[in-house]
């Protein structure tokens, strides 16, 4: 008799019964980190409000008349203020020219770059072929924005007669107004008008209306003598050369580098490093 075969039964599996409470310590960071990095692309997609951007110009002339001869040139010094919000380029351009002047804007100032908050002085050239008070507008307008602009006049009283010119060797008696080319800021003058005026100037610039005496213009610093020195200059380069050739009663100005004003170390004197630009009459021949 065959014995019984029995048979056995699988073992039911064992299933780990889940465990209960909190998630672990490092789950919970991932979790926070993703959360941190969400919100902070969301910030970084959300724009912030775009600042205002404004546009302005003012402009003055350092003498808005000036007087000389028909047929004679006068410079004009023109100082542009950016009043903006930001720095601006501007063009200088003539709107009007009653007088039928031949004006010219400084080479290389047709177009100025000018900080915010800050002045940057630049020359027009005027000749007269009319006599009389004559008249003529300069526009000075925006790049960003070409609707901002200002409008100024000069005047020329072109009825004056000019005197001798001057020749090497001479000495002179004149006017003048010296500013810094780097931000129009006024630093020396003997016109009245101008020192009294609401134009910005040096703290240290002083009070004083006498004629300045520049002798033996156009000879050498050294005092060497020639046929028609017989003793040195006294004035700057740049602005001793500026007054040979003039004719008396003429308005010229003149943009002097460093190295022909008062030196390129800013510590030799106190416009050492500065390019100048002077505004001058001639008055008279001594």
């Amino acid at each position: 008799m065959a014995p019984r075969r029995i048979r056995k039964g699988k073992k039911p599996e064992r299933t780990a019964a889940p465990q209960g409470g909190r998630p672990t310590v490092a789950l919970a960071l991932g979790a926070l980190m993703i959360v941190s990095v969400f919100a902070g692309v969301v910030l970084f997609l959300i724009p912030e409000d775009a600042p205002t951007i404004t546009y302005g110009v003012e402009a003055e002339f350092l003498q808005e008349t000036i007087e000389t001869s028909q047929g004679g040139q006068s410079d004009f010094v023109l100082v542009v203020r950016n009043t903006g919000s930001h720095g601006d380029s501007f063009d200088v351009a003539v709107q009007s020219n009653d007088g039928g002047f031949d004006i010219a804007v400084e080479a290389g100032f047709e177009s100025v770059d000018v900080a915010l908050g800050k002045r940057l002085p630049l020359l027009v050239h005027v000749t007269s072929p009319n006599a009389g008070l004559l008249y003529a507008t300069l526009r000075v307008s925006s790049q960003g924005d070409p609707a901002t602009s200002t409008s100024l006049r000069l005047y020329v009283n072109a009825s004056g007669e000019f005197g001798n010119t001057t020749q090497h060797g001479n000495s002179v008696d004149v006017w003048y107004a010296g500013i810094q080319a780097s931000d129009g800021i006024l630093f020396d003058t003997n016109i009245e008008s101008i020192f009294k005026s609401d134009y910005p100037r040096k703290g240290s610039a002083s009070e004083h209306y006498d004629l300045l005496t520049a002798p033996n213009v156009g000879c050498e610093a050294t005092g060497v003598p020639d046929d028609n020195c017989q003793a040195q200059r006294q004035m700057i380069p740049g602005f001793d050369n500026k007054l040979v050739g003039m004719r008396e009663g003429q308005t010229l100005a003149v943009r002097i580098p460093a190295q022909d004003a008062y030196g390129t170390n800013p510590e030799s004197h106190a416009l050492g490093g500065q390019d100048l630009i002077f505004f001058i009459t001639l008055a008279a021949i001594v």
